[in-house]
């Protein structure tokens, strides 16, 4: 929503004990010159313009116009010029301590001053707080029906919306929410679950603010809701690159191979498998899927069939130039946040109470994330990331190699789950983590035809981070899934700059109200730089900076049990 500034004037009548006739041009001309300071600029802050009123009257009985000490002309006197005062020093028009001082400087009333066009306005008893004529912020509670099809631009003003089934954005259209609005689920039929899907020709744009996120949630009251009781989630599909599916226009069939201009295609998890809504895939790595920005997504999930669900929100091909930000995603059924290919970035998010894991990626995801925090809790949860390439194909490509910055991973203590299980191929280079009780490991990487230890730590590495609470390496050693990768020596080999023995001190790590910020700043600070069009400050190992008293999630995140 945007602001209109509008300025309103007020005026406040004062009788007047002695009129003089001819003291109009005086009084007008020390209006002009008030009027001057503030004019109607509307990109300026709000005020109560004088006019003559109890705030700063033009004549009182102390301000003569005539007589030997208040002459309007002479030498003493000057009319125009920046510091020049409508009346001389011994006779101003405001009273005895009163001047006018020009264009530009401030006009001392009865009680106090009137300073300039941002300045308080003090008046007889007091400040007078200038008005504010911001439009309020105003959004309707209507429970608008969402249409299953959107194919033309469409904005939804600040309002409630209902998900009674699959909305899909398509034909080229944009589908605008604004800040502010609540959109429920309602929907128990997986067939046709509540979720918003922008097609790949379509595209979502859910742009909240700190003070009014944008927020999709179970229809049913609060205290009764449940993970994947009545919304499914969120899913933007696009035309990037994937690594898996079946090829499209392929100009040599009868080769293995998809050759160019042919491209792979899939159909997202959660739909229907033959649903053409759910189709993703291409060849544009810069493909825009749209925008998500402080959006929170509670309670989320459907479950079409075994390892067929619908995330919290849930990308599939989506390219660079889709932007997410601050994002939370609580108490989902399934994961949080699953990519699958593509090459969308993600920054300031957090992933909390869900299901089943929390950051997961599959088939050739490429993207960045700075500022992530994953916290499990409710005695739920998988892993802390999931990570793939492709199954039976590990080397398949694209590949999957993100690139992680800033994050901090916290479970429950006495937890066995793992932290990160990182598998079948997947690259990736994290930096500057915090990693609090998972018993099952900081680190379980799995293989059955890449060998880790050879890519080990060019290709897959995990440095300046911090650990503690629980184990380094997955303490299973029943069985080799690794090739013989021993993940607690590669962690803790000095030259990966990684400890194990310094607790970073999180404030809090109990829901509804945790506080993410570590107290030990010795024990987290002077860590890696982050690459260039990431935040360079950010020299800390973990989400947030120690000590931090406005951290970045604080204002719009929220943590409900049910």
């Amino acid at each position: 929503m945007k602001e209109n500034n509008e300025n309103r004037h007020g005026n406040h009548g004062v009788a007047r004990r002695r009129p003089v006739t001819w003291s109009i041009a005086p009084a007008a001309l020390l209006m002009g010159m008030v009027g001057a300071g503030c004019g109607d600029d509307s990109s300026g802050p709000e005020f109560t313009k004088l006019d003559g009123g109890r705030d700063a009257p033009v004549m009182v009985p102390d301000a003569p116009v005539m007589g030997p000490d208040a002459p309007v002309m002479g030498p003493d006197a000057p009319v125009m010029g920046p510091d020049a005062p409508v009346m001389v020093p011994d006779a101003p028009v405001m009273g005895p301590d009163a001047p006018v001082i020009g264009i530009d400087g401030p006009v001392t009333g009865v009680d106090g001053p009137v300073t300039g066009v941002d300045g308080p306005v003090v008046g007889i008893d007091g400040p007078v707080t200038p008005i504010d004529t911001a439009a309020p912020f105003v959004c309707r509670n209507d429970m608008v029906p969402a249409p299953a099809e959107i194919t033309v631009d469409t904005t939804w003003p600040c309002n409630t919306y209902v998900l009674n089934g699959i909305t899909a954005i398509g034909n080229g259209a944009t589908l605008t929410i604004a800040a502010g609005s609540t959109i429920y689920g309602n929907s128990q039929d997986n067939t046709n679950p509540a979720v918003v899907v922008a097609k790949r020709d379509g595209r979502l744009v859910a742009v909240g603010t700190k003070e009014h996120p944008i927020v999709f949630t179970s229809i049913l009251p609060a205290g009764t809701r449940v993970p994947g009781d009545s919304l499914a989630g969120v899913a933007l599909l696009g035309k990037a690159t994937i690594n898996n599916g079946t090829c499209q226009g392929d100009p040599n069939p009868a080769t293995p191979e998809c050759e160019a201009p042919g491209f792979l295609q899939s159909n997202i998890e959660g739909l229907v498998a033959d649903d053409p809504r759910g189709q993703y895939g291409g060849t544009d790595d810069t493909h825009d899927c749209g925008e998500l920005k402080y959006v929170r997504v509670e309670f989320a999930g459907s479950l079409v069939g075994p390892d067929n669900e619908l995330n919290g929100i849930t990308l599939g091909a989506c390219g660079s130039k889709t932007k997410m930000s601050y994002l939370q995603v609580h108490r989902g059924f399934d994961d949080g946040i699953e990519f699958f290919g593509g090459t969308t970035s993600l920054d300031h998010v957090v992933l909390s109470g869900n299901t089943d894991d929390n950051l997961d990626w599959d088939n050739g995801w490429r993207g960045k994330v700075q500022f992530l925090i994953v916290h499990q809790g409710y005695s739920k949860g998988d892993k802390g990331f999931e990570g793939d390439n492709l199954g039976g194909a590990e080397t398949a490509v694209p590949r999957s190699s993100p690139e992680i910055w800033n994050a901090t991973l916290i479970t429950e203590p006495g937890s066995t789950h793992i932290g990160m299980h990182l598998r079948e191929g997947t690259l990736y280079k994290l930096r500057n983590f915090v990693v609090l009780n998972f018993g099952g490991g900081v680190l379980d990487a799995d293989a059955v035809t890449v060998v880790p230890a050879n890519d080990w730590p060019t290709l897959i590495s995990v440095e300046n981070s911090v650990f503690f609470g629980g184990a380094v390496g997955a303490p299973d050693t029943a069985k080799d899934n690794d090739k013989g990768f021993d993940e607690n020596a590669a962690l803790l080999d000095a030259a990966r700059m990684n400890t194990s023995t310094v607790d970073p001190q999180i404030t809090s790590i109990a829901f509804p109200s945790p506080n993410y910020v570590p107290m030990n700043a010795a024990a987290v600070s002077g860590k890696a730089t982050p690459p260039a069009g990431m935040d360079v400050t950010a020299t800390y190992a973990g989400a947030v900076a120690p000590g931090d008293t406005a951290p970045w999630y604080a204002g719009w995140t929220s943590f409900p049990t049910n």
